[in-house]
């Protein structure tokens, strides 16, 4: 007999449990299975003593292999989060409380929670059956939420209701991330345990919004099943983004960039035309993914390509030019041109800021910086900025630190580097003051960096000035206490020399002597 595996630490989420009853589910997936237990152990069997089933998890700790990694630690994280959820002792407000702060785990938590997901996907999918049935089955559950109506079942310990509980928890927790890695995860959730999970994953559709739009995109093309492939075509159409020319109208250039990759990933030729638009963007994120999407049709993309280059260049490129040829020539055209009029924009700039006007020369930076972020000449464009953060640095700040750490950025080496480093530490000193936090740490560092600081000199020797006033009102009041104390203890001890009263107590004649 297989001996089960149980682990070092054992989960607390029980979903070894729910993993072992998957094993038995394997073989009669259709079948809605009422109750899945473990076969009895060797040493049960023939006393009538039910085995008790095999826990399989993966440990989170290996402590001869050293530290948690990463992942170890967020999957403990998840772990942890989802205990409470899971434990059927406890009241029904508390395991809602415990899945709201499941949701709350954020985007950094998708890859633990993504394998998470991939051992419930394993799990006992006739139990979850049972689950749905009966969900179905009482006529006082009407569609809404899952988690909650589950809560309500008479009993919630079995593997069924574990799975659920926790892939719906885990679900919601992606969508609240907002991350478009978290939609992958979430959009094969379509294909979990015979689509049980779809018409919940629908409800949810809109809330993800923009950033499930890529992962839906992948999964219409290469979802498991032929019914996830139709649900995600199905939430497209609900998002309004049946085409590519709708999928591209998002805010984020993060999701357009995924967006276009998801057309290289699924060879959709009607695509081509889209992502050929956007293979000149100023958004380096958006014109990198552009050409790398369109690298992956080969010779379907000519066409376009060769349209592209005639309107540009003003004639056809040779015949002899494949796909790949027409592209680099074109790409080299594009970024000439686009690198010309960033060049053009630069020297109207610095035009600017040699008559002064550095108000006007910074906002011409900034849209060089953004056309062209890694621009070979970006170091010309730091005393501009630095100009603008001194005329600014009194009554705005804040806009002011942000010119400096720009400038930082821009040229961390460079001349200016002390005179830029300088003014951040002191304005983030003040900043700390602002607060309350009277520290005369940053004020010693920006001298550190700009010995011929003022302003820094100045707040440092006032927080100095300010500290020797308080200790000396300190010693003050200490010299004063120390006064006081001896003032008492004088009186104390003074007072405590008169005579006190006899002790009161019978009365007694005694003569003072004899005779008297």
């Amino acid at each position: 007999m297989k001996t089960p595996f149980r682990p070092a630490s054992s989960l607390p989420l029980a979903l070894a449990f729910v993993l072992a009853a998957g094993a038995a589910d394997a073989q009669d997936k259709a079948k809605v299975a009422p109750a899945v237990s473990s076969p009895p152990s060797a040493s049960a069997k023939g006393k009538g003593e039910a085995a008790p089933s095999p826990q399989v998890s993966v440990p989170l700790t290996n402590e001869k292999a050293g530290p948690r990694t990463d992942l170890e630690a967020s999957l403990a994280e998840v772990d942890a989060a989802l205990a409470p959820l899971l434990d059927e002792k406890a009241a029904k407000g508390d395991r809602l409380a415990a899945a709201k702060k499941v949701e709350d785990l954020g985007p950094d938590a998708v890859p633990a929670i993504g394998k998470r997901l991939a051992e419930l996907r394993k799990g006992p999918t006739g139990a979850v059956h049972a689950v749905f049935k009966q969900l179905r089955e009482d006529s006082g559950k009407k569609a809404g939420d899952l988690l909650a109506a589950v809560l309500d079942l008479p009993k919630t310990d079995g593997p069924g209701a574990k799975t659920t509980l926790a892939t719906v928890a885990l679900a919601r927790a992606l969508v609240k991330g907002q991350s478009v890695q978290g939609a992958r995860e979430w959009a094969q959730l379509a294909g979990d345990h015979d689509g049980l999970f779809r018409p919940e994953l629908t409800r949810q559709t809109k809330a993800f919004g923009e950033p499930a739009i890529p992962a839906l995109m992948e999964a219409r093309k290469t979802a498991v099943s032929a019914e996830a492939k139709r649900w995600a075509a199905l939430q497209l159409d609900a998002l309004g983004k049946r085409t590519p020319g709708e999928a591209v109208q998002v805010a984020s250039p993060d999701v357009l960039a995924e967006v276009l990759a998801a057309f290289g990933k699924t060879k959709d030729n009607d695509a081509i035309a889209v992502i050929v638009s956007f293979v000149n963007t100023d958004r380096t994120q958006v014109r990198t993914a552009a050409r790398a999407a369109l690298a992956t049709f080969g010779g379907d993309a000519i066409w376009k390509l060769r349209e592209a280059y005639t309107n540009l260049v003003g004639k056809q490129p040779p015949e002899t030019w494949g796909a790949e040829q027409v592209a680099k020539e074109l790409y080299a055209s594009f970024d000439k041109v686009r690198l010309e009029e960033v060049l053009k924009q630069l020297d109207e700039g610095l035009a600017k800021e040699k008559a002064g006007d550095h108000e006007g020369a910074v906002a011409l930076f900034d849209g060089v910086l953004a056309r062209q972020p890694l621009l070979d000449r970006r170091t010309e464009t730091v005393a501009a900025y630095v100009a603008r953060a001194q005329q600014i640095e009194d009554e705005k700040p804040a806009e002011a630190l942000a010119l400096y750490r720009k400038a930082r950025a821009l040229d961390p080496d460079g001349p200016r580097a002390g005179v830029v480093g300088g003014a951040i530490a002191f304005l983030e000193g003040k900043q700390g003051l602002a607060r309350g936090i009277a520290d005369s740490a940053a004020f010693k560092h920006a001298l550190e960096l700009d010995p011929g600081h003022p302003k820094a000199r100045a707040e440092l020797d006032r927080l100095e000035a300010d500290l020797e006033e308080k200790q000396a009102r300190i010693r003050r009041f200490a010299a004063g206490g120390a006064i006081l104390a001896v003032a008492i203890a004088l009186l104390i001890f003074f007072g405590g020399s008169k005579s006190t009263p006899r002790p009161k107590g019978p009365k007694t004649d005694v003569p003072l002597r004899d005779g008297a």
